[in-house]
């Protein structure tokens, strides 16, 4: 690396996930204007040996943050990070070959953007056969276009922004595990302006195959939730919002091709997708009692 400060700086948290990380370097490695970038691995404490993968990638800016959480890994590569802009993926991403090219230049045009957020192509395990729960996370996982123009945020498992714009808006949260992008979002939004969905900056994500992969994110956002509004009047009106069946996800998985989910699959999807409602509630509530919200 030379001593001119890149253009970009990619920051990758990562929690012993080395087999997936190794994909996402290559593809970020391997990316179209790769030159003008320098990757940051942020290490949130694993406890699997990340020797032999560090010394494989020699020219990766290797980081450690012992402080749980993928968000409190987030801001120390963006302290750490010498680019104009900050752009933020996840171990278990596998970028596009023009996904930083795609990402960067509304931000360097005319009216930028306060962040991008670009597309997030969910990638199954196999064409046909699918689990319910893979059917449920391939119609529901990541429906970026309309986190960033109806909830203004963009998930950080792909979202640009400038340096500016992280000093004038701060750091992600770091008392949250789950949905610091989304209160990070908002909080640009507000201030500096609206956010861009860049549908040609893509990164691919495999969906989560078996129902506990679903509900380990379920945990999550049901710990997000109760970090971001903790008292028991909101615990309850957050609740009552998940006992109806989640009509939006019915929509999601009606609509998923049949070659890959016959009918009889499209049900056991959507029976799927109301008992992650119901799971949602029972965590949200569990918190509520006592414990603290986890990573996984």
């Amino acid at each position: 690396m030379t001593d001119t400060a890149p253009l970009i700086s990619v920051i990758v948290p990562t929690y012993d996930d080395g087999p997936r990380l190794a994909l996402c370097l290559d593809l970020l490695l391997a990316q179209s204007i790769g030159s003008d970038a320098e990757i940051i691995v942020v290490d949130n404490a694993s406890t699997q040996d990340m020797t032999a993968l560090k010394s494989c990638y020699p020219m990766v800016r290797w980081l450690y943050e012992a402080t749980p959480g993928s968000y409190a890994a987030r801001n120390t590569g963006i302290a750490a990070a010498r680019g104009r802009i900050l752009a933020f993926t996840d171990s278990d991403c596998l970028p596009d070959a023009d996904w930083l090219k795609e990402g960067v230049a509304p931000l360097l045009g005319d009216n930028p953007p306060s962040f991008v957020g670009g597309a997030i192509d969910l990638v199954t395990t196999r064409p046909t056969g699918l689990s319910a729960a893979e059917l449920f996370d391939l119609a529901s996982g990541f429906p970026q276009h309309r986190f960033v123009e109806q909830v203004h945020f963009a998930m950080t498992a792909n979202m640009l922004t400038t340096a500016d714009t992280m000093r004038a808006v701060g750091p992600f949260a770091t008392t949250m595990k789950s949905g610091g992008d989304r209160e990070w979002g908002n909080r640009a939004w507000a201030k500096i302006g609206p956010g861009r969905y860049v549908a040609s900056a893509r990164v691919g994500h495999p969906t989560r195959s078996s129902p506990s992969e679903v509900l380990k994110r379920v945990r999550r956002v049901a710990g997000g939730e109760r970090d971001r509004k903790p008292g028991w009047a909101d615990c309850l009106a957050f609740c009552a919002r998940q006992l109806p069946p989640p009509r939006r996800a019915f929509l999601d998985i009606a609509a998923l091709d049949p070659a890959t989910a016959p009918l009889a699959a499209k049900a056991s999807a959507m029976l799927f997708a109301y008992r992650t409602r119901l799971a949602l509630v029972r965590y949200r509530l569990a918190l509520q009692f006592g414990g603290e919200s986890t990573r996984s």
